[in-house]
């Protein structure tokens, strides 16, 4: 299943498709907003729907798909490892 954020704001529309982007890609993104934020447990902790800027939301909903697609892609690698039989 791909994740796909659309944005539209001043610059016009914008698609980010995580399915698309190389692990690498999602690394650097994570690290990023760790760097800048601390751990997403705790950005969340500080996220206030009502008084926290748009910015942040969309920073907030990134950083959650991000999460998901690098989880998502981890199990997928996992199954594979356990579901794998040696021939007899």
């Amino acid at each position: 299943m791909s994740r796909i954020l659309a944005v539209k704001g001043t610059e016009g529309e914008r698609e980010v498709d995580y399915s698309s982007l190389s692990p690498k890609d999602i690394d650097k993104k994570i690290k990023a907003y760790e760097k800048q934020f601390g751990s997403f447990a705790r950005f969340l902790r500080h996220y206030d729907c009502e008084s926290s800027p748009v910015e942040d939301y969309l920073i907030l909903i990134d950083w959650e798909c991000l999460l998901e697609e690098q989880e998502s892609r981890k199990r997928s690698k996992l199954s594979l490892v356990r579901g794998s039989r040696k021939p007899r």
